[in-house]
């Protein structure tokens, strides 16, 4: 009896798995720098604050007005080359999706481009086979009959590979294969 109580009490422990380290975005970080920034500045302050308070009271004469005065102007001054270099960040950014922009709709417009260039060679490729057949007509009746078959073709089959060979197998090889 006395093992069931030592084994009610005795619980089997898994390893803690411990996953790696999230990575921080560059917006993240910065963000981060500039809240470590601040909260530096802030300390900075209140210690000047009460060294100030601490002078006025005679209790220390380490640091003058003009000490104190000269240390928040240069905090001022890193306050705002900070908001500064943040803002030509942001324009960077923006000029970086811009060029982001420019560069996707190049890239369309050469699909674009190529695929009117392989529909116009695919017309092309069509009224020359078309001509092929048609010249092989050797009464006016043929001529309509021919004319008749090849008219079929639809946009949908002129783009489509399979549909394509299907239709030339099938409608134009007994006109051209003839001789």
């Amino acid at each position: 009896m006395s093992d069931k109580g030592e084994e009610i009490f005795v619980k089997e422990v898994e390893e803690v798995v411990k996953k790696p380290k999230r990575k921080l975005t560059e917006k993240q970080l910065e963000n981060l720098r500039i809240g470590r920034e601040k909260m530096k500045l802030k300390r900075e302050k209140a210690k000047l604050e009460k060294a100030q308070a601490l002078a006025n009271n005679g209790g220390i004469t380490g640091f003058t007005k003009k000490d104190i005065k000269t240390n928040d102007k240069a905090s001022k001054e890193n306050q705002t080359d900070n908001r500064k270099a943040l803002k030509k960040k942001r324009k960077t950014l923006k000029e970086i999706n811009k060029e982001k922009e420019l560069a996707l709709k190049s890239k369309l417009e050469k699909k674009e481009e190529e695929t009117n260039k392989k529909k116009q060679s695919r017309q092309e490729l069509y009224s020359g086979l078309r001509l092929k057949c048609l010249e092989k007509a050797k009464s006016i009746s043929e001529y309509k009959e021919i004319e008749e078959a090849l008219d079929g073709i639809t946009e949908e089959i002129l783009y489509d590979d399979d549909k394509l060979k299907s239709y030339a197998v099938d409608v134009m090889n007994p006109y051209i294969n003839d001789e």
